[in-house]
């Protein structure tokens, strides 16, 4: 079965090396993506928490699995002033609406629960 990068990057036309960054923008807020192109350029180990949750749901072949790391996730403490408040950092909700674009909620293909 294929992996969420797999399938993200053959359909997107995009190479792995690609695919943290891709997620990456895609899952900040709307707000902050040219910031975070910038930040991406100039400090990228600032997004070092945001790019580990990635390579967690990057072996994902399912949606449930993706919702499994991001509760898993969450729990972990979010530290900094940008991080915390205002909220400079991937979203768990919009990363599985985005991962909802290529896969299944479960490893067999359906959508049921």
């Amino acid at each position: 079965m294929n992996t969420f990068q797999e399938i993200c990057c053959d359909r997107l036309g995009i190479p792995k090396a690609a695919f943290e960054k891709k997620v990456l923008l895609a899952c900040l807020p709307v707000g902050y993506r040219g910031l975070g192109l910038l930040r991406w350029h100039l400090n990228r180990s600032y997004f070092e928490p945001d790019l580990e949750f990635i390579r967690a749901v990057a072996e994902c072949t399912c949606l449930r699995d993706i919702n499994s790391e991001i509760t898993f996730f969450h729990h972990k403490n979010i530290t900094g002033v940008q991080r915390r408040f205002l909220h400079f950092r991937i979203s768990g909700k919009r990363l599985l609406s985005f991962a909802n674009q290529f896969l299944p909620y479960n490893r067999d293909g359906s959508g049921r629960a």
